[in-house]
């Protein structure tokens, strides 16, 4: 798109489609619940598949305006995370952009949001979002 900053890395959020967030250094955690249950016909217990869940992390990252272009915008962050009348942020995972072929989407609430701002530096903002359903792979044409 003409004006959209060309932007590598790992984690993404998007208001309309724009990356307002990105991050070069994140984490994707992904967990399952596991149930247990003794049977009077086994020794032991058995386990089964339960419910998923995926939280997401970044720390010291630039924000950038929703046009794309701009740097260092805390607003287009503190928009998704003050924002009560939508539950979720749509997020994306590419896990590598120089070969990336697959892609991780999912939707996620911002827990905890932190903006640090040290002297003669360049502000950034760290960031926690809990997962609202589950991460899906897409292939990336």
């Amino acid at each position: 798109m003409a004006g959209e900053k060309v932007i590598s890395g790992n984690m993404r959020l998007n208001i309309d489609g724009k990356t307002v967030y990105h991050a070069t250094d994140a984490t994707l955690t992904m967990t399952r619940e596991v149930r247990e249950r003794a049977t009077k016909d086994t020794e032991g217990t058995e386990k089964a598949k339960g419910i998923k869940n995926f939280s997401a992390s970044a720390n010291a990252l630039g924000a950038y305006n929703s046009d794309g272009t701009s740097t260092n915008d805390f607003s287009g962050l503190f928009q998704l995370y003050n924002d009560d009348s939508t539950d979720t942020v749509d997020i994306e995972f590419v896990p590598s952009e120089s070969d990336a072929t697959k892609k991780y989407t999912g939707k996620a609430i911002i827990d905890n949001l932190e903006l640090n701002m040290p002297n003669e530096e360049d502000s950034t903002a760290s960031i926690n979002l809990s997962g609202s359903g589950v991460i899906t792979e897409e292939t990336i044409v």
